[in-house]
């Protein structure tokens, strides 16, 4: 981790030799975008209410309107893709493979039949086993919950995918945005970006 820069008093800058203030000017500047890029690398390593909220920012930085879910948890996420459309995202607090009797399938279920209309998709965030690198994790879902969901037409996204979309807008938002498109029209299962 990085340690906090040494200011020194108020009156040190004009003390300081030229160029001083431009390089401090840079290092802050630096400094801030590698503290709010690190608030999307929870997407990696989180779980619980903290996942919840980087799975917010970072819709919210896809620019898409987030709003509360109505009568859910914190760990619960609306968002508004258009006048009609949404995704109601619930964000799992479980660390290891979520098996069909999870409280996570009981509340994708909920969110289906009390709060999902026609235009909405049921979304369940996961980022299982996230002391270990994404690429080496085991499989999110045992297969009796894949089933279930399937049937239920809701989506599987892991945390590390939608790390990839929102690394992939800082190039080209529009594209990103399209991957969140395409997560809508999904109709049940696991996520990728193929």
């Amino acid at each position: 981790m990085m340690k906090a820069l040494e200011l020194g008093p108020d009156w040190l800058a004009a003390e300081m030799p030229p160029g001083y203030n431009t390089r401090m000017l840079e290092i802050q500047r630096l400094s801030e975008e590698l503290r709010t890029m690190g608030q999307f690398g929870r997407l990696l390593w989180t779980t619980g209410d903290e996942l919840a909220d980087a799975v917010r920012e970072a819709f919210v930085a896809l620019k898409f309107d987030i709003a509360s879910t109505p009568a859910s948890p914190a760990s619960s996420v609306t968002v508004n893709l258009d006048g009609r459309r949404r995704l109601l995202l619930h964000v799992s607090k479980s660390k290891g493979a979520i098996e069909r009797k999870s409280p996570d399938l009981a509340h994708v279920f909920q969110m289906l039949h009390e709060l999902a209309n026609d235009d909405d998709r049921i979304v369940l965030v996961a980022n299982t086993d996230a002391a270990t690198r994404p690429a080496d994790r085991g499989s999110p879902v045992d297969d009796d919950a894949m089933k279930l969901l399937r049937r239920l037409g809701a989506n599987l996204l892991l945390a590390p995918t939608l790390f990839a979309v929102w690394t992939l807008s800082l190039q080209d938002r529009d594209r990103a945005r399209s991957w969140i498109e395409r997560l809508h029209a999904q109709d049940g299962g696991p996520f990728e970006l193929r």
